[in-house]
């Protein structure tokens, strides 16, 4: 049985919708925001009223599956990240990953055009 570990960021912020939603589905700029991800095998999950992208990666031996989630709420846009890791490596490498886990939302936005957020 290989260890598995998970966490989650939650964060708010003003930036329009569709900014954001453009943002999540250029695979092509998460190299600017989360460099892992940018290879990474994503699946749009839910296009609609939210947005909710999967990504698949291998990252230092372990399998990650990360769930990026962008909804309206109360005036404001809730953002949701969420990583599931499994393998050996986990053991060794959890307490790096929840470090830049923590700001990635802080990343996005600051990657935003001028005036995105």
């Amino acid at each position: 049985m290989r260890p598995v570990w998970s966490f989650e960021v939650v964060r708010d912020t003003d930036a329009p919708f569709e900014i954001v939603r453009r943002a999540l589905l250029d695979g092509v700029k998460y190299r600017n925001w989360n460099p892992r991800h940018a290879r990474a095998e994503r699946e749009v999950v839910e296009d609609g009223g939210r947005l909710e992208v999967l990504c698949r990666a291998r990252s230092l031996g372990a399998c990650e599956e990360a769930i990026y989630r962008v909804e309206p709420a109360a005036g404001r846009l809730l953002l949701t990240y969420r990583g599931r890791f499994r393998g050996w490596t986990v053991l060794l490498f959890m307490g790096w990953w929840r470090v830049r886990g923590e700001r990635v939302w802080e990343r996005l936005i600051a990657s935003l055009p001028a005036g995105g957020a």
